[in-house]
Formats: structure tokens, sequence, C-alpha cells
């Protein structure tokens, strides 16, 4: 199976309902199908660096650093 790509626009939709709209982890997870772990690691890189994280085509900032 293909591994699935998500935009700059999807991620920060996704961040907004946990963080902004209350929503748990596991709600946003089965919602839209993405596993708890990158909805972990996207909060983290929103809190860490802004509007600066996804950089590009919504990659993560680790990738774009090397």
């Amino acid at each position: 199976m293909a591994r699935r790509k998500f935009d700059k626009q999807f991620k920060n939709s996704a961040v907004k309902l946990i963080l902004e709209e209350g929503y748990s982890v596991k709600e946003v997870s089965q919602e839209l199908e993405v596993h708890a772990n990158s909805l972990y690691r996207w909060v983290q890189e929103v809190e860490e660096y802004g509007e600066s994280a996804f950089p590009g085509n919504g990659t993560a900032l680790a990738d774009a650093q090397h």
C-alpha cells in the first residue's frame, strides 16, 4: 500500500481540531483515518515551530532540514 501524503492545510486543520476544538487525538485519528502517532508529531511541530511548521508541501520540518 502506498504511503499517504498530507498537505500543510490538512495537517493544520487536524492540529486545530485537537488544540483549539478540544477533540482527542484518538477521535481525530479515527475520523480522519490518520495514525495517532502522526497527529502527535504534527501537534509537536506546530507547538515548536508555529506557522513555520510543515514547510514546502507539508513535509515534516526535520525532513526539510536534511
